[in-house]
């Protein structure tokens, strides 16, 4: 059976790995023995590119998020146009969240609904039979849920051979204000969430559930042993937005990974953040966190993004985390729905105020079923296709758009020449590759 594997990303380039199509390619060699074709389009120069590596398969799989779509859509139209025998399963993200809509698309014949690894394998032993697949609508038919993968450690490492991975280590960003040209990798540890911010859930929760599914400290140790063997890595981060949830298992992990002499990052909540557990975490190569402060409006965090923590959780969360001589990037959004702005300028205002290294702002984005957007759906103004987290307000605000891409361009100006950190940012472009790399961060701006 030839089988392939699409992940149709063209806008802004990044360093990080598409993990998704990584773990689904191998898991299907592990448990079906079939090696799958990955199409990665990240570095494509056009579609035009993808198309001419586009073959004659039985079956591909399409792996997207909502501001993939109109992209994915053309793919699969050129695809069924030129192989009309090849079946086309949509899974991903936006799939999940918008299974009836996907499935009005002619070109798609099937969509797979939450975790897709089990349920793609199920469907290549059943000999490509829809009706003996759980975890697939198609047509009108909605086959019952799939089950979990509950063992994490059951699921092989991510099949990166067929990926550009010069190319990725070249645009991976994450810890570049750590040490310049850090060679780096992105890795996840587990898979759940439970907490329930409106701009994210429920479809973390539909794909991968409430529960957190966690890899033992032994696995993740191996992964990254095998990456610092074969590809010479020097530091990874942590994609997982809930890792020190558990303190116990983090603990475990920096046992584990202390002696492989790796820098590293993760993501943090502000809530979350005790300066025990930070110390051991950079005695085993911690040396930057990421932390989603969302905005400066306290009305906002409550009652906008359910977000369930406290400007002064933040202020506490910061300074611990310098005390110990670790860096830290927040993570900022503005034009919220009612979001006045007076609360825009608090957030300005509050980004400042923190001693934070670095930070990034985008446009509140009401992602399809997420309870921001279903509690504003009358208020879209764009197509789904036309969602775009950096430069596009996708419903109608009464700030306008123009002015929410201006506060935008504000927050980030006043951040980076601040005083306090203008001199960093002129450094951040004195070398030809540190100069080459910021360009192409502008590039969403």
């Amino acid at each position: 059976m030839n089988i392939g594997i699409i992940f149709p990303r063209y806008k802004y380039p990044t360093g990080d790995v598409p993990l998704g199509i990584a773990y689904l390619s191998s898991y299907i060699q592990k448990h079906n023995n079939i090696k799958p074709t990955i199409i990665d389009t990240t570095f494509h120069k056009s579609i035009e590119e993808t198309k001419q590596k586009i073959q004659d398969f039985d079956i591909i799989c399409f792996s997207i998020m909502t501001t993939m779509l109109k992209d994915a859509l053309t793919l699969a139209k050129y695809i069924k146009n030129k192989y009309p025998h090849t079946k086309i399963i949509f899974g991903g993200p936006h799939t999940t969240v918008l299974p009836e809509q996907t499935l009005k698309n002619d070109c798609v014949d099937a969509i797979v609904i939450g975790e897709g690894e089990k349920t793609f394998s199920d469907l290549i032993k059943n000999n490509l039979d829809f009706s003996k697949t759980n975890g697939l609508w198609y047509d009108d038919k909605k086959n019952p849920p799939n089950t979990f993968i509950h063992n994490l450690d059951d699921i092989p490492f991510p099949d990166l051979e067929q990926l550009d991975m010069d190319n990725y280590f070249k645009n991976w960003f994450q810890l570049e204000s750590v040490k310049f040209g850090l060679k780096g990798i992105n890795i996840i540890a587990s898979r759940g969430c439970p907490y329930d911010c409106t701009f994210c859930q429920p479809t973390l929760s539909k794909i991968f559930g409430k529960k957190i599914r966690k890899r033992s400290a032994q696995n993740i140790k191996q992964e990254l042993l095998e990456w610092k063997n074969k590809y010479g890595i020097k530091a990874f981060m942590f994609q997982d937005d809930t890792l020190i949830a558990d303190k116990k298992w983090v603990s475990e992990i920096c046992k584990e990974i202390k002696d492989l002499k790796l820098l590293w990052g993760c993501n943090v909540r502000a809530n979350l953040i005790d300066e025990e557990s930070l110390r051991k975490m950079k005695a085993a190569g911690l040396r930057k966190v990421f932390m989603g402060i969302e905005s400066g409006s306290q009305r906002v965090l409550n009652k906008v993004y359910d977000k369930r923590i406290s400007l002064d959780q933040v202020k506490e969360a910061v300074k611990t985390v310098k005390k110990l001589g670790i860096r830290i990037q927040g993570y900022f959004m503005i034009g919220a729905p009612t979001e006045t702005l007076q609360e825009i300028k608090q957030t300005i205002k509050f980004s400042n105020e923190l001693d934070l290294d670095e930070a990034t702002f985008s446009i509140t984005t009401p992602l399809p079923h997420t309870y921001l957007y279903d509690k504003i759906k009358d208020q879209i103004t764009k197509d789904i296709s036309e969602f775009d987290y950096y430069k596009v307000s996708v419903f109608k605000h009464e700030l306008g758009e123009r002015k929410l891409d201006s506060l935008r361009k504000q927050a980030l100006l006043k951040f980076y020449l601040n005083p306090k950190r203008i001199h960093n940012t002129i450094g951040s472009f004195l070398t030809p590759k540190s100069f080459v790399r910021n360009l192409k961060k502008l590039k969403r701006f």
